[in-house]
């Protein structure tokens, strides 16, 4: 069981735009635990990716197909309903590819609304081609304030990365959020974000700019309003 806590070199704006940034660590104690428990096995995760394709159920011990594709998940246990929608960037951030290079899944994808106890399954993978997978999740629909799980797959190494974002808004700042790597054999870094943490805080941050890297591939799974010691719906 192999996990890295390496942080990529890709962010927010990156995923937008395809410039670069740096993210830097600043809660390194966020990732410090196994928050295993909070993303419990036997959770059916019927995907919407390619005809008939079933998902396993999440488990770090192993569940999710291992080739080199990643899908997100959103599972809400808030008692309200969320908005969820997928938007892919536009051009890859592969410095090996020329200059707005598109991405072939590129676009935004058609919103849903995740009732308590649902969970959102990215309608695409993302593939080792350096294209930024965006979820966005708001508390109204299509509204603009919306906080972002953001992944993708390395080109050159095959290793995913992935992390939690408030740069285009905070609406689950209050509300206790999780997010981890969940590879189909081993361990990924998990994220835990207390509520009333936040990014760029020097002693809470547990969102972007922090940013957990793994040479692991699987899925990537977001648990919103979640409780230690609880079982996913």
């Amino acid at each position: 069981m192999y996990f890295a806590y390496m942080l990529s070199a890709v962010g927010t704006i990156f995923l937008a735009t395809s410039t670069s940034a740096s993210p830097v660590s600043l809660n390194d104690g966020a990732m410090s635990k196994d928050w295993s428990h909070v993303f419990s096995s036997g959770i059916s995760m019927a995907s919407k990716i390619g005809p008939g394709a079933q998902m396993a159920s999440i488990s770090v011990a192993g569940g999710f197909p291992a080739h080199h594709r990643v899908s997100g998940h959103v599972w809400n246990r808030c008692p309200y309903s969320i908005y969820v929608r997928l938007t892919v960037a536009e051009f890859t951030s592969n410095p090996d590819k020329p200059p707005e290079t598109d991405c072939p899944k590129f676009g935004d994808y058609p919103e849903e609304e995740i009732k308590p106890g649902e969970a959102y399954h990215s309608p695409v993978y993302a593939t080792p081609n350096q294209c930024g997978h965006v979820i966005k999740v708001g508390r109204k629909s299509f509204e603009p304030n919306v906080y972002q799980v953001e992944y993708s797959v390395d080109g050159h190494t095959g290793y995913m990365w992935y992390n939690l974002s408030a740069e285009d808004g905070a609406p689950f700042q209050d509300v206790l959020r999780y997010l981890a790597g969940v590879p189909a054999k081993g361990t990924c870094p998990f994220v835990y974000c207390a509520p009333g943490h936040w990014g760029k805080d020097p002693v809470h941050g547990c969102d972007w700019p922090l940013q957990p890297m793994c040479t692991l591939v699987g899925s990537v799974v977001a648990v919103l309003c979640g409780t230690a010691g609880a079982s996913v719906p």
